[in-house]
């Protein structure tokens, strides 16, 4: 008689748990507003933008369909650029790393997926904690400066 082995799965650690709530997606139009009160959130308030029309240049951090975070991804050659990373302030600092990592990772491989050679992206000099975790992931500062919008409407 042959004994059948019942092997059960193997058990996820509470960290496991926590990175696997957190998933990345594409942005799709319908996302625009969420996107806008994310950046509004965070200080960023660009009046008269229409923000229906965000695919394909957005990324999504969730949990479960609540969005956390976001980041902009822009392909050019040599180099694209990753911008306006955000989070939501309320979200707890663990899950809040583990989004700015996936983010991260994602806005880079997309890049590289488009061809892209270098990856470049704008910091606020006042965000050096945000820095920090830009340089951990073996980005190099290039120099400093500030950042300019113009409407073109």
């Amino acid at each position: 008689m042959i004994e059948a082995q019942v092997s059960e799965a193997p058990r996820r650690s509470r960290a496991q748990a926590i990175r696997d709530r957190v998933e990345i997606r594409m942005a799709v139009n319908a996302a625009g507003p969420a996107i806008a009160a994310l950046l509004k959130e965070n200080g960023v308030d660009l009046p008269g933008i229409k923000w229906d029309d965000v695919f394909p240049h957005w990324l999504l951090a969730t949990t479960g369909d609540d969005i956390i975070g976001c980041c902009q991804v822009i392909p050019s050659k040599p180099f694209g650029y990753v911008e306006c990373l955000f989070l939501r302030k309320s979200v707890p600092f663990k899950l809040r790393a583990i989004a700015i990592r996936k983010l991260m990772i994602q806005s880079v491989a997309t890049l590289k997926l488009a061809g892209c050679s270098y990856a470049g992206a704008t910091v606020a000099v006042k965000n050096y904690k945000f820095a920090n975790v830009i340089e951990k992931f073996n980005a190099v500062k290039t120099f400093s400066g500030d950042v300019y919008v113009k409407r073109l409407a």
